[in-house]
């Protein structure tokens, strides 16, 4: 999610050099509901240390969070 996240800033970026004006957030659909859970609670937790830079980094972007259902 932190890597996608990354991309969508560089394309945010992109588009304003473009002269592109974005406003709203950029919604990113996930099917993982624990790591839609860490990206959105701002407390750290012992458990997620190891993730809480891209957690971080996650949360500070300009990215709303939803969560869609995948078949298998």
């Amino acid at each position: 999610m932190a890597l996608l996240t990354a991309e969508v800033t560089w394309l945010r970026w992109l588009l304003a050099d473009f002269g592109v004006s974005i406003t709203t957030p950029t919604l990113v659909l996930s099917d993982n509901t624990c790591a839609i859970n860490v990206a959105r609670d701002p407390v750290k937790h012992e458990l997620t240390k190891h993730i809480g830079v891209d957690a971080f980094y996650t949360r500070a972007q300009v990215v709303a969070l939803q969560y869609v259902l995948s078949d298998l």
